[in-house]
C-alpha cells in the first residue's frame, strides 16, 4: 500500500522529497506557471472544500478534465486524479458517481479522465460498451451532451465493442477506432473479446518495457513473445496455442493501423529456407514453435454417465443418490449436457437454442434441426441431428421441469418488465420467419436464422402467466443462461466428481469440458459408420479391410456432415486421429450397450435387402 503526503504548497513537487505528494486542484488552478515535479504525485480535486463553501459543483467535467491534461502535461509524473465526487450534494437514489460519467465521456471522446477503480495504474483499461441499462443523463456536467448511448451508436460503438484507456487516462482514438472497423465488427463476440484481451495483454506489456504502441519494430515482438511463453520470465506462462491466438489479434491490428495511420505492422511476412535442399517458405513473424493442432480428448459412453450421475445428478462414485444432494437445476443441466453429447453441436450452438426451434415430439431415432447461421462458427447454418433421448429430456425441462418454475419466480419478481429492449415474439412460421414487435414497438418479420444470441436473449413472448423468454436455457432466477455461464456448471461439476472419486483414489482421472463432448459424439459416430461399412467388405481380406478402411471416403464425409465441418480432414486427422488405426472390433467395445443393439438390428436390416447373404431366416 502507497499513502501520499497531502500538502497545501505546490512548491513542494519540484523539491526530491523521494515522498509521493497529494496537491489540491483549487491550489493548482489558479496559477499561470506550473512546478516540473521529480517525483510521483497525485491530485485532489477539492470537492471538500468547494461544496462545503457553494453547495454544488461550480467546476464543470470537461473543465476539470483539460485542467488534469495540463497538470499532466506541464507538471509532469502524475500518477492519478481523484474524481469529483456527487456524493454530498444528490440523494442517493439518482447519485452517479462522476468516475463512472467519465468513464461514458471517454466511451464517446478522445478526452482525458479522471483516475476510477476502473483504471489500472501503470496498465490499460479494457471494457466493452454496454447498451442493456438506463443510463442517467450527463448534461447536468457537460452541456449538451445529449443521449448518451444515442451517440455513443453514432460513433459506430455497438453492444459489446471494446474500448480502451491508457494508463494516463487517455482513450486512445486509433486503438478504439480499430474495433469500430467493418473487418472487425464482423467478427463473433467471442472471438472479438478474445482480440480483445490478447491486444491488452501486448499494450501492457509495451508499457512496462516502455514502448509506444505505434513506434515498435520485430524487437519488441521477439520480447513479448519470450516474455509470454517463458516460465522463467513470467509467472502465468501460456501454451504456444495461446500465443498464436495473442499474434493474430496483433497481426489484424496492426495491418489495420498500418493502412489507416502509415504505423509500421512488425508482424509482418518473412522468408526463411532457400537452401539447395530446401525451398523458400513464407512465415509470419512471431510464430510460435510447438504449436499442437488441437487438443482433443474423448470420454467413453461409461465415462461420460459416470461424469453426468456424480457431477450433474448429485450421485455417489458406487451410483448411489447422495443424501446431501440438492440440485436445483438438475434437469435443465443434465439436458444440456446430453445435448451436448448426442448432437455434437458447439457450446455456442447448442446454447443459443429457442423454445419455438425445439422439435415435436416424434417416435425417430435422429431428429432434424437447423444450426442458425448466426450462431454457428464462421456464420454458415447447417443442418445436425438430435437423438430422441434428447428431445424427450430437453421437453421434459421446458414443459414440466424446472423451465416453469424458473418462468414464474422471474415473473413474480417482474424480472422481465425491467429489460426495456426486449422484442415481443407475435408468431412463428413454418419457413422460420418470426413475427416480432422489436423495442421501439414497430412489427417486423425477421429470419430466425439471422438472429444472433444477444438478440435472441432479448426476445420474449406472452404466456399465461404474462411475459417469458423464447430463449430455452434458463437461470434459476428465470433469467437467460447466455454461453460463458455453462463453463461454470462444468467446474462445478468437475469438482464434485473430482471429490467423490478421490475417496477411492481416483482424483483427477475423470473431468469433462463443453467441447469433449462433441469430440465423443464424433468417437460414437465414427464407430457407427465403420462398423457398418466394415460389414459390407466380409469378402475381403483382413488386409485389405484395414486398407479399405483407412480409405473410407463415405465414413468421414459422414463425420464431416454430423459435425459441420467444412473438410473431412478436420475430422479425420484432429477429431480422431488415435482411432485411424484401431480394429472395428476394438471400436464397437468402446461403444454404449445401446449402440450395440441398434447395430445388429441395423445389421439385420442390410442384410434383409441383399440377396447374396444368408440369414437362415424363412422366406
Amino acid at each position: 500500500m502507497k499513502f501520499y503526503l497531502g500538502t497545501h504548497q505546490p512548491t513542494w513537487l519540484p523539491r526530491d522529497l523521494g515522498i509521493p505528494l497529494l496537491v489540491s486542484h483549487r491550489r493548482l488552478a489558479p496559477r499561470r506557471t506550473l512546478p516540473r515535479a521529480t517525483g510521483e504525485w497525485a491530485l485532489d480535486s477539492g470537492g471538500f472544500t468547494e461544496l462545503s463553501l457553494h453547495g454544488r459543483w461550480r467546476t464543470d467535467a470537461r473543465t476539470y478534465a483539460a485542467a488534469v491534461r495540463r497538470y499532466a502535461e506541464e507538471i509532469g509524473h502524475l500518477v492519478w486524479a481523484a474524481p469529483q465526487d456527487w456524493m454530498f450534494t444528490r440523494p442517493f437514489d439518482t447519485c452517479r458517481d462522476s468516475s463512472v460519467i467519465m468513464m461514458r465521456l471517454i466511451m464517446i471522446w478522445t478526452e482525458w479522465a479522471l483516475d476510477t477503480d476502473g483504471l489500472s495504474l501503470g496498465k490499460w483499461t479494457l471494457g466493452f460498451y454496454g447498451f442493456d441499462r438506463a443510463w442517467e443523463p450527463v448534461d447536468d456536467l457537460v452541456p449538451g451532451v445529449g443521449d448518451v448511448l444515442a451517440r455513443a451508436r453514432a460513433n459506430g460503438a455497438r453492444e459489446g465493442t471494446p474500448f480502451f484507456v491508457d494508463p494516463d487516462g487517455r482513450a486512445d482514438a486509433l486503438v478504439n477506432a480499430f474495433w469500430r472497423a467493418p473487418g472487425v465488427r464482423g467478427l463473433k463476440e467471442e472471438t472479438r473479446r478474445r482480440y480483445a484481451f490478447s491486444l491488452k495483454v501486448w499494450l501492457d506489456f509495451l508499457v512496462a518495457v516502455d514502448a509506444r504502441w505505434d513506434r515498435v519494430t520485430r524487437a519488441e515482438l521477439a520480447m513479448f513473445k519470450q516474455w509470454r511463453l517463458s516460465i522463467e520470465d513470467n509467472s502465468a506462462p501460456v501454451s504456444s496455442n495461446t500465443f498464436y491466438v495473442d499474434r493474430a489479434a496483433i497481426r489484424r491490428f496492426y495491418l489495420w493501423a498500418a493502412e489507416q495511420a502509415g504505423v509500421e505492422n512488425p508482424v509482418a511476412l518473412r522468408t526463411v529456407g532457400g537452401s539447395f535442399f530446401h525451398r523458400e517458405r513464407i512465415v509470419v513473424e512471431g510464430t510460435p514453435s510447438g504449436m499442437r493442432r488441437a487438443d482433443v480428448k474423448w470420454l467413453t459412453p461409461e465415462a461420460f454417465r459416470l461424469w453426468r450421475n456424480v457431477g450433474l445428478r448429485g450421485f455417489t462414485a458406487e451410483g448411489l443418490p447422495a443424501s446431501d444432494w440438492r440440485g436445483r437445476t438438475e434437469d435443465r443441466d443434465v439436458a444440456f449436457a446430453e445435448g451436448l453429447y448426442g448432437t455434437g453441436l458447439r457450446l455456442g450452438e447448442w446454447s443459443s437454442r429457442l423454445t419455438v426451434e425445439l422439435p415435436a415430439s416424434s417416435e425417430q431415432g435422429l431428429i432434424r434441426g437447423w444450426v442458425a447461421s448466426e450462431c454457428a462458427k464462421g456464420g454458415v447454418g447447417r443442418l445436425f441431428w438430435m437423438r430422441r433421448r434428447v428431445a424427450q429430456q430437453v421437453l421434459f425441462y421446458v414443459e414440466d421441469g424446472g423451465r416453469p418454475a424458473a418462468v414464474a419466480r422471474a415473473q413474480r419478481a417482474g424480472r422481465y418488465e425491467q429489460i426495456t429492449d426486449r422484442w415481443l415474439l407475435r408468431g412463428v412460421r413454418a419457413d422460420g420467419v418470426l413475427a416480432v414487435v422489436d423495442e421501439t414497438g414497430r412489427a417486423r418479420e425477421v429470419q430466425a436464422d439471422a438472429m444472433g444470441p444477444k438478440l435472441r436473449r432479448r426476445l420474449f413472448r406472452e404466456g399465461a402467466g404474462g411475459l417469458e423468454p423464447v430463449w430455452l436455457w434458463l437461470n434459476h432466477d428465470g433469467t437467460p443462461r447466455p454461453k460463458k455461464s455453462w463453463y461454470k456448471t462444468f467446474d462445478r461439476a468437475n469438482a464434485r466428481v473430482d471429490r467423490a472419486l478421490g475417496q477411492d483414489g481416483r482424483a483427477g482421472r475423470l473431468w469433462c469440458r463443453p467441447h469433449m463432448l462433441r469430440h465423443s459424439m464424433a468417437l460414437r459416430w465414427y464407430c457407427i459408420a465403420t462398423f457398418v461399412a466394415w460389414q459390407r467388405t466380409q469378402l475381403l481380406t483382413p488386409q485389405e479391410q484395414r486398407d479399405f478402411r483407412n480409405q473410407l471416403g463415405d465414413v468421414w464425409f459422414l463425420l464431416a456432415t454430423l459435425l459441420g465441418h467444412r473438410s473431412a480432414e478436420t475430422t479425420r486427422e484432429v477429431y480422431l486421429e488415435p482411432f485411424k488405426a484401431l480394429e472395428v472390433e476394438q471400436l464397437v467395445a468402446v461403444m454404449d450397450a445401446d449402440d450395440r443393439a441398434a447395430l445388429e438390428r441395423l445389421m439385420d436390416v442390410l442384410a434383409a435387402q441383399d440377396e447374396r447373404v444368408l440369414t437362415g431366416a424363412s422366406a
